[in-house]
């Protein structure tokens, strides 16, 4: 699948809800078009930026950014008189729309707000905007490496419910230990970092607080059992769910070594 056809579905939508939304401000009648771009435009860094993401895949990011006269002439509309605000209001509002037609009820957006700048590596699409008179100045969106992956679920469809594991047969004489402990379930967690903070700060965490840990972003979390730490891997999202792609066995680290929470 070429990379046209993975974000068309979505990056029409999208398009689609910002033509609509534009022309019921009026009073030109405003088309968006979109198309993939190489290279971020030479002036994309001093662009002013908005970002948006999906609840159920973990680091999916859509960025949007233009010059300040595109934001300005996206927020006319708004009901404030900072038409920058508006503008990225109106871009979360029609991002919303987008994902809720592409993704339905499988995935929610997320209003980041204002952003940086996205990496120069990721899919770049040039937005015109255009009406009878003329055209605004292009904006560009960014999407992730796990927006698009995002997508390809969306594209490849539902995976196949894998059949239900064989029952375990039984024996007409006492069943062999070995056989018996290859059917225990066991709890596995996974830990993403841990810190320590003072016993006022504690007590003064409410709602919206953040707690920094001592673990970088994009360091590997550990997967444990019975607080053992069995194996390192990376976060991904798996339908939905998250899930812990593994990179790296160990050879069960024991209680007191590398304790995360």
């Amino acid at each position: 699948m070429d990379k046209h056809e993975l974000i068309s579905g979505f990056l029409d939508a999208f398009a689609r809800a910002v033509s609509e939304a534009l022309s019921e401000t009026g009073p030109e009648d405003i088309k968006v078009d979109w198309s993939l771009t190489p290279d971020p435009n030479d002036d994309a860094e001093a662009w002013a930026w908005w970002s948006g993401g999906l609840s159920t895949h973990p680091g999916a990011n859509f960025f949007m950014g233009a010059p300040q006269e595109t934001w300005e002439k996206l927020g006319r509309g708004g009901s404030s008189e900072n038409t920058r605000e508006n503008g990225f209001a109106l871009t979360g509002r029609c991002f919303a729309k987008a994902v809720a037609e592409h993704f339905g009820s499988r995935a929610a957006a997320q209003d980041s707000g204002p952003s940086g700048a996205p990496s120069d590596n990721w899919t770049r699409i040039s937005i015109e905007i255009r009406y009878p008179a003329g055209q605004w100045p292009n904006a560009q969106c960014a999407l992730s490496p796990e927006f698009e992956e995002a997508l390809t679920s969306e594209k490849i469809g539902p995976q196949k419910v894998q059949p239900a594991a064989p029952p375990v047969p039984s024996h007409a004489g006492p069943m062999n230990p070995n056989d018996m402990l290859m059917h225990v379930q066991v709890p596995v967690s996974v830990s993403f970092g841990a810190t320590q903070i003072r016993m006022k700060d504690l007590l003064n965490l409410t709602a919206g607080s953040v707690v920094e840990l001592d673990q970088a972003l994009h360091d590997n979390v550990e997967v444990r059992v019975n607080d053992r730490v069995i194996a390192r891997g990376e976060v991904v999202a798996v339908d939905g769910h998250y899930g812990v792609r593994v990179l790296e066995l160990t050879s069960g680290e024991g209680p007191g070594k590398g304790i995360r929470a």
